[in-house]
């Protein structure tokens, strides 16, 4: 019995061993595994100040073809100190990594607001067209780059931060 034993934990080893020097699936820098996965977008992008309180008015217009992500903020908000959360696709990685409070004044801009920018007190979709569509983004607005799963594709992404008007 003991014999029988031994061989089958012999077998046990020398297969763990011959899978394990396959590399099959590999590992970036970050010790992440690189898929097949060509796909690199944001889908969801948010603000929080030092309480952890999400400063963000309605949610941020993100458009994947321009590459801007538009935020909404509430008129005299301070963003010099805030914590971006930046969801992306699946198996994409963010760089530069977030790893600090980071200062968003420079990716602040003055937008003309039109009758119907805000429902409800609700940003809408116009505005964020609109604000993609003028282009004139400030030169230091901060800009973070989305990077597939497979490592192949880069795109970068523009923050720009509008302030809602006074009311």
């Amino acid at each position: 019995m003991k014999k029988y034993f031994n061989k089958i934990v012999m077998l046990l080893v020398v297969t763990t061993l011959a899978t394990s020097c396959f590399n099959d699936f590999p590992v970036d820098d970050r010790g992440l595994l690189i898929t097949t996965k060509n796909e690199c977008y944001i889908s969801n992008f948010s603000l929080y100040d030092s309480s952890q309180s999400e400063i963000l008015v309605g949610s941020a217009y993100i458009d994947t073809t321009a590459q801007v992500v538009v935020g909404y903020i509430r008129h005299g908000q301070q963003i010099d100190h805030v914590w971006p959360r930046v969801s992306l696709c699946t198996d994409a990685i963010l760089t530069p990594k977030i790893t600090t409070w980071t200062d968003f004044t420079g990716s602040k801009m003055d937008v003309a607001f039109v009758n119907g920018d805000f429902a409800s007190g609700v940003p809408q979709t116009q505005l964020g067209e609109r604000v993609v569509a003028n282009g004139n983004f400030p030169s230091t607005a901060l800009k973070y780059s989305v990077v597939s799963g497979n490592r192949k594709t880069t795109k970068e992404y523009t923050f720009v931060i509008v302030e809602r008007p006074l009311q």
